[in-house]
């Protein structure tokens, strides 16, 4: 076990060099500018870290690429094309790459306010939605006043192109109009809006808001940071949002193209369940994606790195005492959970395993994307598996370590503001500390 030091406080920016096994307490109120609060996100690191690590290992340097492979919401994606940067994002989630794309995508000032005049006018004169969610529970989300709108917004969204044309500019407003549509659904429902769960809870009734004037009030945020967001960012600087699992072939996907940095934070151990905690916002917006209804949900979450809604005829076979990963201390912890929670330990033994053996092919993959002496910062958090501690961060060391990375450096920052606040009381545990682990492709 690392001997913790004490917690420092930083405000604001985190310092170039920072002490190895160092906790920080970064006191910032600034996480939201620019396009970074578009949508709520679960398990979002903040933009300090990606900001720091550009700062360390770009500072300054023109025409460079900065990779995410596991791009969430684009929070690495956003501070690299601040910092004037060329970035690539993946992820195996649909929605997140939507959300990413919007979040990095400059955008046409006039073409933005007139589609926007236009839509909002459109709302203010009632105009009945065609759009209809397959969801067959849809009354038990949704207050019929809510339906009756969000239908009316929806299919407003879809006749852009009908209306303003196919061209580039029109599709990417049209691009950001859905993740603001999306972004006010969880608040509208009938839904909790903190909990990982998408429930409606009946000890603690909610009063959804209203509709039309929180579209509205969205609506303005987004026009005036993207607008914000557009006029800072460099032209010359790309954005690359890829919709795959960084397991599968990067080498392929990223073909001609030199990583001159890498920054990312992968899906924990039994990960939150992103699809379930998206699930009133995929009722509207899943057709996108194939994923509307929550038999299509179930079918594509099983591609999930962390997912834990696995089926018994998966695991049944799984023995850690036969099947080992090779670290004597992970493999031993993986019989722990086996042996000892009676309930839960084989399903939730074999989960653990699967997560680091997929994390270890996802090592293979980026050793042969990044040359020699890159970079690559990735933010975990330690986990607990039926009440089991896992050191997730040093066990992802070892794995690097056997696939072409050396370590540089490791530290912590205390989590706050987060995105669910309840205790998952032993379920995942409530993670304190995101560790900073500072690699190099040997």
């Amino acid at each position: 076990m690392i001997r913790i030091q004490k917690q420092i406080i930083v405000k604001e920016a985190i310092p170039i060099s920072v002490e190895k096994d160092s906790i920080l307490n970064i006191v910032t109120r600034d996480v939201n500018a620019y396009t970074h609060g578009f949508h709520k996100y679960p398990a979002k690191f903040i933009p300090q870290v990606p900001k720091w690590a550009i700062g360390k290992y770009l500072n300054g340097s023109k025409d460079k690429n900065i990779l995410d492979p596991f791009c969430g919401s684009g929070t690495t994606l956003v501070e690299g094309l601040l910092a004037g940067y060329n970035v690539i994002g993946m992820d195996i989630d649909p929605l997140s790459t939507l959300i990413s794309k919007v979040k990095t995508t400059r955008i046409d000032e006039n073409e933005l306010n007139n589609i926007s005049y236009w839509l909002k006018k459109e709302i203010h004169a009632k105009r009945k939605g065609t759009f209809i969610p397959e969801c067959i529970t849809i009354d038990h989300w949704f207050t019929k006043d809510a339906i009756k709108k969000l239908s009316t917004i929806r299919s407003l969204i879809d006749h852009i192109q009908l209306i303003f044309g196919t061209h580039k500019e029109i599709i990417d407003i049209q691009d950001l109009l859905i993740v603001c549509f999306s972004s006010i659904i969880r608040r509208v429902s009938n839904a909790d809006n903190e909990s990982q769960k998408t429930y409606v809870s009946h000890t603690k009734i909610k009063e959804p808001e209203e509709v039309n004037s929180l579209f509205f009030a969205q609506l303005d945020l987004f026009i005036d940071r993207v607008i914000s967001f557009s006029k800072i960012t460099s032209q010359e600087s790309t954005n690359r949002i890829i919709h795959t699992s960084s397991i599968l072939s990067l080498e392929q996907k990223l073909t001609g193209l030199t990583i001159d940095l890498a920054i990312t934070s992968p899906p924990y151990i039994k990960a939150i369940d992103y699809i379930y905690n998206q699930m009133v916002e995929l009722f509207w917006i899943g057709d996108l994606f194939l994923m509307q209804t929550q038999e299509k949900q179930n079918r594509k979450k099983i591609q999930y790195i962390g997912n834990k809604q696995i089926q018994k005829a998966e695991f049944i076979n799984y023995n850690p005492f036969d099947t080992l990963l090779d670290n004597y201390n992970l493999d031993s912890k993986l019989q722990q959970v086996y042996t000892n929670d009676l309930k839960n330990g084989h399903k939730h033994s074999y989960i653990t395993f699967k997560y680091f053996t997929e994390m270890e092919k996802h090592f293979v993959e980026m050793a042969k994307c990044l040359k020699k002496d890159t970079h690559y910062i990735m933010v975990v958090g330690d986990s607990n598996v039926s009440d089991l501690f896992f050191e997730t961060s040093d066990f992802l060391i070892d794995i690097a370590r056997r696939n072409n990375f050396k370590l540089a450096n490791k530290w912590g920052y205390q989590i706050k503001n987060r995105f669910m606040r309840f205790d998952r009381k032993g379920r995942g545990g409530k993670i304190e500390i995101d560790w900073v682990i500072d690699f190099v492709r040997n």
